[in-house]
């Protein structure tokens, strides 16, 4: 089975040094960030297969930037002054593919000593499959090392569609051909002590690109971060980031300004020793009391309609809020108002 042939694909346990110029490339990249194992064995993977030209596997779930991996590897390698073609599959029709890569003005053909970058081996129609097959066999001839090197391939797949295609023997036999230089990729959830690093780095980023001042990630809310399992991976994180930061000027994100799906996903499962339901639920209302605010501007009359409530309602919540002495951050003086505020 396909997913057999990918579970199974060797991590790399290298020494070589990385190419000058490829340390500067990762630097560039998020998909390098961090202090896991994870990071570590990507960043050794790229160190050894610069040095060679045959094609690679990236196996992992969306979202883990596999095509920053495959740029880091081109810009490491003796070709990095060659081009780097990336190639979006899964928006191709079969027929679309195969003239894009095998045409007559293809980029199998353009790209004579650069890299190609496949975004879906897997899921390619059996046509390409068939071709690539053909194409990476001919490539390891003792002919074709005589003759002029054609591009590198770098491919990516992730594990769940090779499970849905485990039917396909010519996946299976593709992903057999690329097992001595494949890697599999960890999900962020499984290297959580990345996260950290990843977010500040992501968030300082997305605050330049917005023009907007340096936001600090409050401890809760990275807590919360840690915690959640990012299916989507980076993109998800990134997302997630680039609106707290968008709807919020600087200093700082804290977890009121993160999902709900975020700021709760510690409690998928209860902990032995029980939780404070009151607390927890007084605390969600608090959250939503002060987003409704932060979104209206401190307006009271168009937060109790966004919130569905009474503006008198709405008073006497954040009146009990600042008698527990917790005030809503930046609308304690708001607590008083008259309930006839207008809009």
């Amino acid at each position: 089975m396909v997913s057999e042939a990918i579970a199974t694909l060797p991590v790399l346990q290298l020494r070589s040094p990385l190419p000058s110029a490829g340390v500067a490339s990762m630097r560039q990249f998020e998909c390098f960030i961090g202090v896991s194992a994870g990071v570590t064995e990507m960043k050794e993977f790229v160190s050894a297969q610069a040095a060679l030209s045959q094609p690679v596997l990236l196996a992992g779930e969306r979202g883990l930037r596999q095509e920053q991996i495959a740029r880091a590897l081109h810009e490491a390698s003796e070709r990095r002054e060659q081009p780097f073609f990336a190639v979006n599959a899964r928006c191709l029709t079969g027929d679309a593919l195969d003239h894009l890569l095998f045409g007559s003005r293809g980029v199998m053909e353009a790209i004579k000593s650069g890299t190609i970058y496949v975004n879906e081996l897997i899921g390619l129609p059996a046509l390409a499959q068939q071709r690539l097959a053909v194409y990476i066999e001919e490539q390891r001839s003792p002919r074709a090392i005589r003759r002029e090197a054609g591009p590198r391939l770098v491919f990516a797949t992730d594990d769940n569609n090779a499970e849905r295609t485990a039917e396909n023997r010519l996946a299976f036999g593709l992903a057999e051909q690329l097992r001595s230089s494949s890697i599999r990729l960890k999900p962020l959830r499984e290297r959580s002590e990345d996260i950290p690093y990843l977010a500040r780095h992501l968030a300082a980023r997305i605050a330049s690109r917005l023009g907007k001042g340096a936001h600090e990630i409050t401890h809760e809310a990275m807590d919360m971060l840690m915690v959640y399992e990012w299916r989507q991976n980076i993109d998800e994180l990134e997302a997630t980031l680039e609106s707290a930061i968008a709807n919020t000027p600087p200093p700082s994100i804290d977890e009121a300004l993160l999902p709900s799906h975020v700021r709760h996903a510690a409690l998928l499962a209860i902990p032995p020793e029980g939780v404070d339901l009151p607390r927890i639920v007084a605390d969600y209302e608090r959250s939503i009391i002060e987003t409704a605010l932060r979104q209206t501007s401190g307006n009271q009359t168009k937060a109790a309609r966004l919130l569905g409530l009474k503006l008198q309602t709405l008073n006497m919540k954040l009146k009990r809020i600042a008698e527990l002495n917790k005030p809503v951050a930046a609308t304690i003086e708001l607590t008083m108002l008259p309930s006839r505020a207008t809009c």
